[in-house]
């Protein structure tokens, strides 16, 4: 009662958890309050709550002769951004307030009549997703054994029958079919009467056991002699895409000894066959345990190098030295955090401080077009990836546009435009009144130039709009790369989250309808990411359930939305991080066979959807700052890890990671490692090496049912998204995390130069001879950027800007007027429109 004292309306917020209906008559603040919010109106029981308490305020203020349902008590989801029950409730509030002290709010609101309800990611229905996928996996390799069984048994009473008619074991196996034995070619060459009725009853007992075979299992075995063969010939012949690639199937080695690229088992029996083809099988075949092509790419080494500091110049000059003489462009950007919250560089003391920091600076179109110039960005060999999550939309627009405007160079180029676009150019400048944007200091080695005529500028300004259109759609299907894109994983390990949840997924879900609908089949559209879990602490399982899982739920979610998985699925990637723990051995081969068995199986999707393709990292948190020279031998060791499982793509860390951001020297070596154990060390010629040990296999059956384990876990949480809810994800993170320090710092857990073997001088903490920052000329220029772009579009910004919110408002797709927005705005002003339609994130406390 003392709270009415001292305020004019009195709200009291409440729970639907409250137990019995009959416990409402203990809660005296229902006596004393104008008005009561009903909080977490998604909870099971919400409206049997609601009624409940609207009967015993009225009861309370003897109200009988209103309706229970006028009674001032309101469901809402708070955590829900723009929830119909918060925004009755704000608006009852505010009248509230005008009634009891006279004055004169007034609310933009209109009262709904909608409830507050829940806007479900994944449809109630779905949500026992995971544990069905662990389900289906786990009745796969139930019938696997039990159809190895089936095929041994068939062996035994073929051998018998060969034993029988005297015949030699012959390797192509005449006397099996399609429909099994051939029983008159084998009776031709039996001469004694008992031994033709002995071989007709093993010939019905062969027929017997043979219908509980699945017939496509019965043609593996068949055509088991033929694969083998194949992989003996010097070349083998494959298609990708429906081109036809000619691979040697041998490399020799310096004492001239033929190395073969796939080595296979050496199993006669049927049933050790059957089980390897449908566990393992040959790397390029389901379930892709040893890899995703029959053999890798060639003339494209799977390294990719990370950089990102300073101004989009400072970073473009180490892409282009990280990536000299290699034929391959492969690039990894880290953006500072001002970019990765979505903020324009400004004199703001918490972001001044912060600009071009640990990360590349990008604020606007012309930052991507410094930041990749020099590099031919749809040319088969280019790849870049970008590692930004809430803004990531933003981003990739930047991306897309810096990409159409390097082709319309080329057009210009080409067709001797070069004078007649200069002039355009001067002449838009003319106009605007403001410095055009240039590219800061010398080009480096290496960079042509291209991506720097069109600075200011975008081709459609300067193009006929049918020509630009045109180089638009050819180039926006040309461009290889990723971008991160992961919002579940930052919620539960890495933080920058920027927009509501619900809206952030919806965002990817506009980023991947446009790709369809566009046909960008060779740009992942997401990059679900382990590395920052494993990085936050959880250890080699968790971060492999956890990513697994968040891949899982964005399929439920795209689908949900009426993608076609066949079309979606090839769009999507995974990151994963590499330690020195024995699970990181077997990493790659169970996240592609958990992956593909559900994709199949579970699913129904397509071969290229079933593929889970994924870039390893060496681990960050395993670099030490006390004898970082030993952190070269720990980042070899996980390298290792990653080639010989294949992965697609590989980034080794810098030793003085643990110190600084990486030098050119560091960096440098971090490269060699991987081109030396790609190029030097000799069992590397061999492309599936681990298969076949007992070992590998071991921790692989142990790794895979660890995972189903953990699904389940989080099924009973309510899936993904309610695990999320109660922190389920990041307090397990937390947990692993500190079991690891405790064990590193009691020295149970033995770190070879920081807990053990220390050298003469207690190997101290190593302090960096030079920590490398953005400079105060590179971050006024960045501030001048924003300005100078802000100052020469503002007009295009507010008419772009209302149609986004626009489109976000009536569900609309965002990302094509995304990619319009982008070539005028700056990330900062996208961010704070979206902020208005699609809320700010707040973490689950």
């Amino acid at each position: 009662t003392e709270i009415l004292d001292h305020s004019d309306v009195s709200l009291y917020v409440m729970t639907p958890e409250y137990g019995a209906a009959t416990q409402l008559e203990k809660i005296d603040m229902i006596d004393f309050a104008d008005v009561i919010a009903l909080n977490k109106f998604d909870k099971r029981g919400a409206l049997d709550a609601l009624r409940d308490v609207k009967k015993q305020y009225q009861r309370n203020h003897n109200l009988w002769e209103n309706s229970v349902d006028s009674m001032p008590v309101y469901g809402s989801i708070a955590s829900q951004f723009n929830d119909p029950g918060t925004n009755e409730l704000y608006q009852v509030l505010i009248k509230k307030i005008n009634q009891k002290t006279g004055t004169h709010f007034k609310s933009t609101f209109e009262i709904s009549d909608k409830i507050s309800e829940k806007q479900f990611i994944i449809p109630p229905n779905r949500v026992r997703y995971l544990s069905e996928i662990a389900e289906n996996n786990r009745a796969y390799g139930k019938n696997a054994l039990n159809q190895k069984e089936i095929a041994q048994k068939l062996f035994g009473i073929y051998k018998t029958i060969c034993s029988v008619a005297n015949i030699v074991s012959e390797t192509n196996q005449p006397h099996l079919s399609k429909i099994g034995i051939n029983e008159d070619e084998i009776l031709k060459i039996i001469k004694k009467e008992a031994d033709k009725s002995f071989l007709s009853l093993l010939f019905k007992e062969f027929a017997r056991v043979k219908m509980d075979l699945n017939p496509y299992n019965w043609e593996l075995i068949l055509n088991w002699e033929a694969k083998k063969q194949s992989y003996k010939n010097e070349v083998f012949t494959f298609k990708v895409r429906g081109k036809e690639l000619n691979i040697k199937t041998y490399s020799e080695s310096l004492s001239h000894t033929q190395i073969p690229k796939i080595s296979l088992p050496k199993y006669e029996a049927w049933g050790d066959l059957l089980l390897w083809s449908l566990e393992e099988n040959v790397p390029g075949e389901f379930p892709y345990t040893a890899g995703l092509f029959p053999f890798k790419r060639t003339g494209e080494d799977p390294a990719r190098m990370f950089a990102g500091e300073g101004g989009p110049e400072r970073t473009n000059r180490r892409f282009h030295y990280v990536s000299l003489g290699l034929p391959a462009k492969r690039l990894s950007t880290a953006f500072d955090s001002v970019t990765l919250y979505g903020n324009d560089p400004h004199i703001r003391p918490d972001i001044y401080g912060k600009i071009g920091n640990a990360g590349v600076s990008v604020c606007c179109l012309d930052d991507a077009k410094k930041l990749y110039s020099g590099f031919d960005l749809t040319n088969a060999l280019t790849s870049v990836s970008m590692t930004i999550n809430g803004p990531a939309p933003m981003m990739l627009a930047f991306f897309m546009n810096a990409a159409i405007d390097q082709e319309c160079e080329k057009y210009i180029v080409k067709n001797g435009l070069e004078k007649e676009i200069e002039a355009k150019i001067k002449g838009i400048y003319k106009k605007k009144d403001v410095a055009r944007p240039q590219y800061q200091g010398e080009l480096p080695e290496g960079n042509n130039g291209l991506g720097l005529r069109l600075l200011g500028v975008t081709g459609d300004e300067v193009l006929p709009i049918e020509i630009y259109k045109k180089i638009k759609t050819e180039t926006i299907s040309k461009v290889r790369g990723t971008v991160q894109a992961d919002i579940l994983k930052e919620d539960q390990a890495q933080n920058t989250c920027i927009f509501s949840t619900e809206f952030a997924l919806r965002l990817m879900g506009d980023v991947q309808e446009y790709f369809i609908e566009n046909n960008i089949i060779n740009f992942y559209s997401v990059s679900i990411s382990g590395y920052h879990i494993a990085e936050a602490g959880a250890n080699p399982i968790s971060q492999l359930a956890f990513t697994l899982s968040n891949g899982f739920t964005y399929v439920e979610y795209y689908l949900s939305r009426g993608m076609d998985i066949n079309e979606f699925g090839p769009n999507l990637s995974f990151f994963f991080s590499n330690g020195v723990d024995p699970e990181y051995a077997v990493i790659g081969r169970v996240a592609r066979k958990i992956w593909a068995k559900a994709m199949k199986e579970k699913y129904g999707a397509n071969a290229r959807a079933q593929m889970l393709k994924y870039h390893i990292q060496t681990s960050g948190r395993s670099l030490h700052a006390q004898e970082i020279d030993f952190n070269d031998i720990r980042t070899t060791l996980q390298a290792l890890y990653a080639i010989y499982d294949n992965c697609n793509s590989l980034h080794t860390n810098a030793y003085d990671e643990a110190i600084t951001t990486p030098t050119e020297e560091s960096v440098r070596r971090a490269m060699a490692i991987q081109l030396i154990i790609n190029k030097e060390l000799g069992l590397t010629k061999n492309e599936n090496p681990i298969q076949g040990s007992f070992i590998i296999e071991e921790l692989t059956d142990l790794v895979e049912e660890a995972i189903y384990a953990e699904f389940d876990r989080i099924t009973e949480r309510g899936g993904v998204l309610g695990a999320m809810e109660t922190m389920y994800q990041r307090s397990k993170i937390q947990e692993e995390s500190l079991y690891y320090e405790t064990l590193k710092h009691n020295g149970e857990f033995p770190i070879i130069g920081v807990n053990t073997f220390l050298s003469s001088k207690g190997s101290p903490t190593v302090l960096p001879q030079e920590v490398i920052r953005a400079t105060e000329k590179e971050k006024q220029y960045q501030i001048t950027v924003v300005e100078n772009l802000n100052k020469a579009n503002a007009s295009e910004v507010e008419e772009h800007i209302a149609l986004l919110r626009q489109k976000a408002v009536n569900n609309e797709n965002i990302f094509e007027q995304l990619m319009e927005a982008c070539k005028v705005c700056s990330i900062g002003q996208i961010t704070e429109a979206l902020f208005e339609v699609g809320g700010q994130y707040r973490r689950n406390m």
